[in-house]
């Protein structure tokens, strides 16, 4: 009897996390263009996460007003990484500071094309979102 129940608790484990790994349409998506949100492979920086913070200490720039007045913290970025890698639909998900939001999405919007997201073995449109943190 027991053996029953750890075998059925298993096996319902592993369906929820099978579910979990799915792939999920963003609420933009439309019949004719699926945005997804998760996705079987995700979207990637070219080269891999270490590039993109080397990429982001390189070109983002602190503005001097932010600086001056000792503004710090994250802004979060959404975009959408279109079906050839191409950068889309860039825009801050929380206010920070006018200055600050602009320089998180401006330094977005100059991204490379990143490597796009895939389902079925397909590249797809996936939304990701990016925190980018400004620190003195």
């Amino acid at each position: 009897m027991l053996k029953f129940f750890l075998t059925f608790w298993l096996l319902g484990l592993l369906g929820v996390c099978a579910q979990a790994q799915q792939p999920h349409l963003d609420s933009k998506s439309t019949p004719s263009r699926p945005i997804y949100t998760v996705a079987e492979e995700h979207p990637a920086f070219p080269g891999g996460m270490n590039k993109l913070g080397n990429y982001l200490r390189k070109n983002l720039q602190y503005p001097q007003a932010a600086r001056q007045a000792r503004k710090e913290g994250k802004v979060f970025v959404t975009f959408i990484v279109g079906e050839q890698g191409a950068i889309e639909e860039v825009r801050a998900l929380n206010s920070l500071d006018p200055e600050l939001d602009a320089e998180a999405v401006r330094v977005v919007q100059a991204m490379p094309n990143w490597k796009p997201a895939k389902v079925a073995g397909k590249a797809v449109a996936c939304r990701y979102n990016l925190p980018i943190n400004f620190a003195l």
